[in-house]
């Protein structure tokens, strides 16, 4: 098991309790995950080396026909590494500001007739720990 902290960032600002929640009260649920399962997330760059396909990607987040996957972590500064798909149907590995994700809300303008319902990602809370080859998403 990689640990989970680098030598330049202290454990304890490891704790998601620091990184803001917009649009919690929208959601429904906590967006970051619960401190026992982000402990298990390696920390950023921790997986360097490791073939993509055999990443293991622990955090799901999606709204619509968009997903982002995390493999690499640091909580101190929202900064993740994992895969993403937005609103098209390939993907790509890079880097991902988890609080800057959180805050996305999006209200579409009403129309006559039409359900404006707002565009907010939410964070899978039946997702489990998973290998990159093994998804389906990434797999087109």
């Amino acid at each position: 098991m990689t640990e989970l902290h680098s030598a330049n960032v202290e454990p304890a600002s490891w704790a998601w309790g620091a990184m803001p929640e917009q649009n919690r009260h929208v959601r429904g649920h906590e967006f970051y995950p619960p401190f026992a399962d982000l402990e298990k997330i390696p920390a950023l760059y921790a997986t360097d080396g490791q073939s993509f396909e055999e990443k293991t990607l622990h955090i799901h987040y999606f709204t619509g026909g968009s997903d982002w996957y995390i493999a690499e972590v640091d909580p101190a500064s929202g900064l993740a590494f994992g895969w993403a798909r937005v609103n098209y149907p390939e993907g790509e590995w890079g880097y991902i500001h988890l609080v800057e994700l959180e805050e996305l809300y999006l209200t579409p303008a009403p129309r006559p007739g039409a359900l404006s319902l707002p565009i907010l990602v939410e964070r899978d809370l039946d997702f489990t720990p998973t290998r990159a080859a093994d998804i389906p998403a990434m797999a087109s």
